[in-house]
């Protein structure tokens, strides 16, 4: 879901542009050129696309502007080149600080920090990504982002389990409670560890209950996925 919040308080934008504007440029950093909003927001809308990105800027600017009691000249949609961008002086976003901690954890030498930057990952992955939103654009960056975190969970638990499997467990069940329901290799590796501590009622257990999440989506767990299953039991 997409939420600002200024001291606390959760703020709506008055007019769709600022909502749909908002919500595309939280998902970039980096801002993004005035035609690509428009492609993304407003496709065959013309002329009229690039008003409704001005009124966007517009308000935007006015609510956060209402919300912090700012003067006229303070502005929360800025331009750097041609691009339009939120500054990161003004907004913490939650995926940006995922994205930050998804470059320490794969470039970091030490492995402290790695670790501590798979955590926050897990930590700030609150659900698929612009949840509220269908529009096409935000499909990929959805997908990227479970992605990655599923893979932040199971690294993390790759660590937990040399010495605490229970706290790997914890954490791959975390990862199929809040990040992907539906990821097999998170289901097989949680049968996996169970298996290896002789749960075999917890195999099972939790290879009906994939079955069970799958078909939420009409699907069924993939052959390799039972092979796995049978493999562990026996």
């Amino acid at each position: 879901m997409t939420h600002l919040r200024v001291d606390g308080r959760e703020i709506s934008f008055s007019r769709s542009e600022g909502r749909d504007l908002f919500a595309l440029l939280a998902a970039s950093r980096d801002g993004e050129l005035p035609e690509t909003v428009v492609e993304r927001l407003w496709p065959d809308e013309g002329e009229r696309g690039n008003r409704r990105l001005e009124t966007g800027v517009r308000d935007i600017n006015a609510t956060v502007r209402h919300a912090l009691r700012l003067s006229t000249d303070v502005k929360f949609v800025v331009k750097s080149g041609r691009r339009r961008h939120l500054p990161a002086a003004y907004f913490d976003i939650d995926l940006w600080r995922f994205e930050e901690a998804r470059h320490r954890a794969s470039t970091d030498a030490d492995d402290d920090v790695r670790m501590r930057a798979l955590r926050q990952m897990v930590t700030l992955y609150k659900g698929p990504l612009l949840a509220d939103r269908d529009d096409l654009w935000c499909l990929p960056l959805r997908q990227a982002a479970a992605t990655q975190a599923t893979n932040a969970a199971l690294s993390l638990a790759e660590v937990e389990h040399r010495s605490d499997p229970e706290r790997a467990l914890d954490l791959l069940n975390l990862a199929v409670d809040q990040i992907d329901p539906y990821s097999e290799v998170l289901w097989c590796r949680i049968m996996a560890i169970h298996g290896e501590l002789g749960r075999l009622a917890a195999v099972h257990r939790t290879f009906r209950q994939f079955a069970e999440r799958l078909r939420e989506i009409e699907a069924q767990p993939s052959r390799q996925a039972r092979q796995t299953y049978q493999r562990i039991v026996g």
